[in-house]
Order: C-alpha cells, then structure tokens, then sequence
C-alpha cells in the first residue's frame, strides 16, 4: 500500500513542483498527503481483490478540489488557489494494490505510474 500511495503523491507533487510553491512546502504536502491516504485506505485496501473498494480510493478533481487533496493542501499551508492553478481542472487517479493509474481530462487516455 505504501509504495502505490508514494507513487501517486510523487505524481501529484510533481505537478507542483513546477509552481513558485517553495521546495519545503511541496515536500510538506507530499508528506502529509502520504500520510492522510494511508490513514483513508487503511481497512480499504485487498490485494487479493484489487478492484474491491476502487472507488473509494480514488482521487478525483473535477473543476472541484478532492477533498484528500484540498485536506493536504490546507494542512501543508497551500492556499486553493495554488492547487487550483497548477493542478489539473479534470483528474481522476485509481490507487489500487499493484496499480496505480490516471486520467487527466474526461475523455484523456489512462497512464499508469
């Protein structure tokens, strides 16, 4: 679990990385980010049914912040507006055991991390 909840804060703070966001924040967020998903998929995760319980681990921005994400944020004192500029308006991320995949844009294609 740890290494796919990793894998996706990696991504998602990599997209900030690029920001005027200064490197200590956006390696606060990344911790805290890590750290609220393991709490979230703590008794969500089966790796021996992978696709149980996919919805709920699934990080979805949707001209509207995720709310995993927008808690990260506020915590590691990333203003929404920050989030808002430099992340993706249309995300959707599955975390699932062994996989972790995303789209960006509703009709984009599926990359996997």
């Amino acid at each position: 679990m740890k290494d796919e909840i990793t894998s996706a804060a990696e991504f998602l703070t990599g997209l900030l990385k690029s920001s005027k966001v200064s490197k200590e924040t956006v390696e606060k967020f990344h911790n805290i980010l890590v750290q609220i998903l393991c709490n979230r998929f703590h008794n969500h995760w089966f790796p021996e049914k992978p696709f149980k319980g996919s919805g709920y681990r699934c990080i979805r921005i949707n001209h509207k912040m995720d709310p995993v994400i927008k808690e990260a944020g506020e915590a590691s004192g990333l203003h929404d507006s920050i989030l808002n500029t430099y992340l993706p308006r249309e995300l959707t991320m599955w975390i699932d055991p062994r996989d972790v995949s995303y789209r960006i844009g509703e009709n984009g294609s599926i990359g996997m991390l």
